[in-house]
């Protein structure tokens, strides 16, 4: 079942691959312009570290909703003496350290601290536009709201799949979700709500776009990792639960309805016409790309929370 999150993302970013040597005419186009600002390489864009740092925001929350969600299901077992655990949590903490380290230096190598803290107050949407308090988290507001309910269901229907392991035994199992779901609702009071995720034809497109990418390949990845680490570390031997399935059909539901609004409202707002890009694989591909140092970054970090 775990296969399952790591062979998507794969496919996806071979196709990626793929798209983007026809978009520049080459088997080799790393060093060719691919990004939708017009400047930047294809190299430039998997490394591209303050778009990395403006994204810490979102991808941290998606990351504790990952671990949350596996952690709600599939709890783990606490063994202090667990060498094998221990060493995925060395592993893992190093993956994440040396990432945001790559990413927060990146960042104060191109721009100094002053790129540092306006991307991580969230002041850039795209190339040109001004530079407004809280404007990249409503980039996101719901696109990132629909990640973190599909996380949360996705695990769920592994938790039936694999025979509905009881689990209530185990206490703080909600904890860590809980915990996503209230810094998502800070965040936002702390960045403002304003009626642009859900008008903008610009926010709209935008958030479309990122739950596309993210559903194919950041969320499998996380969720991959999570689970491959939970038939490790958690309870083998438990009897089959009789608890409700009502938060796997509301989470479930709440991703599907989230999707649904985005889709309907881009394509009636006529989002595409707002993109930097021209074209569908213009937009598409290249922002695969731009989100490569993420999805080494939310898996590591959602493993490392999962295990904590």
């Amino acid at each position: 079942m775990v296969t399952i999150f790591w062979l998507i993302p794969v496919a996806v970013l071979l196709v990626t691959f793929a798209g983007l040597c026809v978009m520049t005419g080459t088997a080799w186009p790393w060093s060719q312009v691919v990004h939708e600002d017009g400047t930047r390489t294809l190299l430039a864009t998997v490394f591209y570290a303050e778009h990395a740092t403006r994204e810490l925001v979102p991808d941290v929350l998606l990351a504790l909703a990952v671990a949350g969600a596996v952690r709600y299901y599939f709890p783990p077992v606490r063994v202090a003496a667990d060498v094998e655990i221990a060493r995925w949590r060395g592993r893992l903490g190093l993956v994440a350290a040396i990432t945001l380290t790559g990413i927060v230096g990146g960042t104060l190598w191109a721009g100094g601290a002053r790129a540092l803290i306006d991307n991580l107050s969230q002041l850039h949407t795209r190339a040109g536009a001004p530079l407004v308090w809280g404007a990249h988290w409503r980039y996101h507001l719901i696109e990132r709201f629909a990640q973190m309910m599909l996380a949360f269901s996705a695990v769920g229907a592994v938790w039936i799949l694999r025979g509905r392991p009881d689990r209530r035994q185990e206490q703080g199992r909600l904890r860590v979700y809980g915990v996503a779901l209230l810094l998502f609702v800070a965040v936002t009071l702390v960045f403002g709500l304003t009626r642009e995720p859900f008008r903008d034809p610009a926010f709209l497109g935008h958030q479309l776009r990122e739950l596309f990418t993210h559903s194919l390949v950041t969320l499998p990845l996380a969720l991959g990792v999570c689970l491959a680490l939970a038939r490790k570390s958690s309870a083998q031997d438990t009897g089959r639960s009789d608890e409700g399935t009502w938060p796997i059909l509301l989470t479930g539901s709440a991703a599907v309805l989230s999707g649904a609004f985005l889709l309907v409202a881009a394509v009636l707002a006529d989002a595409q016409s707002h993109g930097q890009a021209a074209g569908l694989a213009a937009l598409i591909f290249p922002h695969f790309a731009e989100h490569s140092l993420g999805y080494v970054l939310v898996p590591a970090l959602a493993g490392l929370i999962y295990l904590d």
